[in-house]
């Protein structure tokens, strides 16, 4: 038998007002200043011998660093949430603000380790309350996050993220949310399907000046250009020869020997070997080839004779090709190619005019060859944080080697350079080791407290 209970009015007000909440078209803005001046570092906390945070460590720590907000993880202990409540008022007297950063369904219990975000687990409505509530109380706690954010897209769904949205601002309209992306998620279809429930997004493991240009334009509504690049995206399997290509015709000139030159880089440089293939083709002959795994995110040179394909030819097809020799179930990879240059051999458009090139693909691949400028119209400003491997480990999986202070440092100094330069809105540092005698903390504290300064 069906319990039928009477709905009391204040009950069907309050779910008036959320429904009014969720179907609107944008959620209230944060605190306009709020990114005004972001240098933050993220996780590696100190703790005691018994596992709780040392929080007056922590405080002192992130002072002499120079940051002015620190991401609190909520994951290694079932005490970071009472850890928390301890460490905001202390971090509050030295001017430090705090955003809470919690680990999605992926990174829980039974899909990897034993570890939830305690105390609330997978219960994201009742962590923006909570979270919410907590802010009214501290005031400088002032955004949350949640990791690895698209790959758990499933469940965040734009409706999703606006009920957890209005109930997180019903405590607090000034509350931000970010979501934990990485640069080759950052994509014209999720700025779209997004923008209207976010507050900004954290973007993980920038390569270069060239990586937050092109996320600063999508997430500005600027002109984006046709890219030299080759992807298959994260979350999304593929079957075996699965490929994209780009092609495009060349005149064999008169000459002893022909070459072709170019300079490539991919975006995964850890050991999942025997998947992903970067190919150079000529009249679909493999002529180079190397697998995504290993060596390093920077660009590399690579020339490539020819001579044996081009030789007794009036015309060729010059073509890059991405290709799957095993299919994949979530292993997400960017190819970017550029300067093409040829000996003896004259092609009908290079590398700078992508939108010249003749695409053919099988599979979920993309590519920016074959499309036309995006000319944006900035509608909007989507704000971004730079997040950069603080972490020796992290450091290796995404540049290579070698992982050394030096390398991370320069790798945070080009994020801060672009933060000066208004291209982004904040610079965070990943794992940040905090020890005593950290090399990489020294570097990473004259770093911090110079452009800090000149702001």
């Amino acid at each position: 038998m069906t319990k039928v209970m009477k709905m009391r009015p204040f009950l069907i007000l309050w779910a008036l007002l959320l429904a009014f909440e969720v179907r609107g078209q944008s959620i209230p803005s944060p605190n306009p200043v709020l990114f005004r001046h972001h240098l933050a570092d993220y996780d590696s906390e100190l703790r005691r011998p018994a596992g709780r945070v040392d929080v007056d460590a922590m405080v002192t720590r992130l002072s002499e660093l120079g940051v002015t907000t620190y991401y609190w993880l909520i994951w290694h202990a079932a005490t970071d949430w009472d850890d928390l409540k301890a460490f905001l008022p202390k971090a509050a007297q030295t001017n430090i603000e705090v955003w809470v950063y919690l680990v999605p369904p992926s990174e829980s219990p039974p899909n990897e380790g034993n570890l939830y975000s305690e105390p609330f687990r997978l219960d994201y409505p009742r962590w923006a309350d909570e979270i919410g509530q907590l802010s009214r109380q501290h005031t400088n706690l002032t955004a949350w996050v949640v990791d690895d954010f698209y790959a758990n897209h499933d469940l965040f769904t734009p409706s999703y993220l606006r009920q957890l949205q209005a109930r997180a601002k019903r405590a607090n309209p000034r509350l931000a949310f970010l979501p934990l992306m990485y640069f080759d998620e950052i994509s014209p279809r999720f700025v779209e399907d997004y923008r209207p429930v976010i507050d900004g997004v954290v973007v993980a493991y920038l390569q270069d000046r060239e990586e937050i240009e092109r996320i600063w334009s999508l997430l500005n509504d600027a002109s984006v250009p046709p890219a030299s690049e080759l992807a298959h995206p994260w979350n999304t399997p593929s079957r075996e020869y699965d490929y994209v290509m780009a092609s495009q015709t060349a005149k064999v000139l008169p000459g002893e020997r022909y070459l072709l030159r170019f300079r490539e880089r991919d975006s995964f440089a850890g050991p999942m070997a025997g998947y992903h293939f970067k190919q150079l083709l000529v009249d679909d002959a493999v002529v180079w080839e190397e697998d995504v795994a290993g060596g390093s995110a920077n660009w590399q040179q690579v020339s490539v004779d020819v001579t044996r394909n081009a030789r007794g030819r009036t015309n060729l097809v010059v073509a890059f090709r991405l290709l799957d020799k095993k299919g994949v179930s979530n292993f997400g990879v960017r190819w970017t190619v550029g300067k093409l240059s040829a000996e003896n051999l004259q092609l009908a458009a290079d590398l700078a005019e992508p939108q010249r090139w003749t695409v053919s693909q099988q599979g979920a691949f993309a590519t920016g060859f074959g499309g036309v400028v995006k000319h944006g119209e900035r509608r909007f400003h989507v704000p971004f944080i730079s997040m950069t491997a603080g972490d020796t480990q992290e450091f290796r999986l995404r540049h290579g080697e070698p992982a050394t202070p030096e390398r991370i440092a320069e790798q945070l100094g080009a994020s801060l350079q672009a933060w000066r330069q208004g291209k982004c809105d904040g610079v965070v540092t990943y794992c940040l080791d905090k020890q005593p005698r950290s090399a990489t903390f020294a570097l990473a504290q004259k770093l911090f407290q110079q452009f800090r300064g000149s702001n």
